[in-house]
């Protein structure tokens, strides 16, 4: 399989190394022999009596996709939801807007979160990434599933006294 590079016209030393393990790993060499790749990714197989074969940088390499370069933000709060199990289309565009107000590391790149809370983002290259939903919710607490109200019928302040007796006695 060709190696994922950040730029095939110039290949790093660290990615012409695994090009190189690649390229090893993959054949049987006779003892001695040595390969050597260039900053295009092309190889050079010299064997011991001095012999050469190559294999062309675009059979070895090829340009990282936008999923391989990039990390997927993980928002730091969690959107809180009634049912982790089945996230209603209202939360899933919480979610969903959660994540795109985080990094945006590609223009163009679409975000979908399902019912199961997983969330897609799509790259403009199609390639994607998923982020697993444990990650962008969370169970509601009793405090954000209710909301107190004060009762109709307060207790004037004269009255206090009254009540806290009786609760008392």
């Amino acid at each position: 399989n060709p190696v994922a590079v950040a730029d095939t016209s110039n290949v790093t030393k660290d990615e012409q190394t695994k090009v190189q393990k690649n390229v090893e790993d993959a054949n049987k060499f006779p003892a001695g022999t040595v390969v050597t790749v260039d900053d295009k990714g092309k190889a050079t197989i010299t064997y011991p009596e001095a012999t050469t074969d190559t294999l062309p940088g675009s059979k070895l390499v090829r340009q990282e996709t936008y999923a391989e370069k990039n990390t997927p933000n993980v928002p730091a709060n969690p959107v809180p939801v009634a049912d982790t199990s089945n996230v209603t289309k209202d939360e899933q565009a919480k979610v969903q807007k959660n994540v795109e107000d985080g990094k945006r590391v590609v223009e163009g790149t679409s975000v979908k979160v399902d019912d199961r809370r997983k969330t897609t983002k799509t790259y403009t290259d199609t390639t994607t990434d998923t982020i697993p939903g444990r990650k962008l919710v969370r169970q509601e607490t009793d405090a954000e599933k209710n909301t107190p109200t004060v009762p109709a019928n307060h207790i004037h302040a004269a009255e206090t006294s009254n009540v806290t007796t009786a609760i008392h006695h």
